[in-house]
């Protein structure tokens, strides 16, 4: 259950960018029964139990975590983005991230704002952030590096850089996406302890796509 949740958790998985986090699911969930998925990128597991003529009761977890998306390029090298799903913005100064390319590889960056040095009397007092006032620098310098070295594509997803930790002296985890991959986790577990059971309903398990961005 521990490396369940840790591959979960690990898996890069923006709202509308779920593709690593159902493998996971598949991974998990080969022995349990058969695959469905939409055009939305929802996953439905069907126990090989159910008959097709009961009541269907439906798990459902949502695959996908909040993240950011690629803007645009500036000309130093460094990448303007939004955000997917609802953000503390006084939080992301400093937060590592990973910037997936064209490649599919996964770019480290970090998110910087304006040194306290350029910043005006005003904005040093304000203390609310704005997302359009941040970039991410993940090491280009110039719009051409971005584009030809890092391979960095306007639209494409970044999420943050953490690694999933389990402190065993104090049974405490520590990771990203556990809203809701905690719950993911949890559904594929509960369909293999009903596995091989009879029961009064026919039981389907959801990954639910894009539930950050409120669909």
């Amino acid at each position: 259950m521990l490396n369940m949740i840790k591959d979960f958790s690990n898996a890069f998985g923006p709202s509308g960018f779920e593709d690593d986090v159902l493998e996971v699911a598949r991974t998990y969930a080969s022995d349990i029964g058969s695959f469905e998925e939409d055009c939305m990128r929802n996953l439905y597991i069907y126990r090989k139990e159910n008959t097709g003529n009961k009541p269907i009761l439906m798990l459902d977890a949502h695959s996908d975590e909040v993240g950011f998306m690629i803007h645009s390029i500036k000309p130093n090298g460094t990448l303007r983005f939004v955000t997917i799903g609802g953000w503390n913005k006084n939080a992301l100064p400093s937060s590592k991230v990973l910037v997936r390319n064209a490649d599919g590889d996964y770019i480290p960056g970090i998110i910087a704002a304006k040194p306290v040095h350029f910043m005006s009397a005003a904005e040093k007092a304000g203390g609310n952030i704005e997302i359009s006032n941040l970039i991410i620098d993940i090491g280009a310098v110039s719009y051409e590096d971005a584009m030809k070295n890092f391979r960095v594509r306007i639209g494409e997803p970044a999420v943050p850089a953490t690694r999933f930790e389990y402190d065993e002296k104090r049974d405490v985890m520590f990771g990203k996406g556990f809203d809701c991959r905690i719950g993911c986790a949890v559904l594929v577990e509960a369909l293999h302890r009903l596995a091989g059971k009879n029961l009064p309903c026919d039981v389907v398990g959801v990954l639910s796509s894009q539930e950050e961005v409120g669909e």
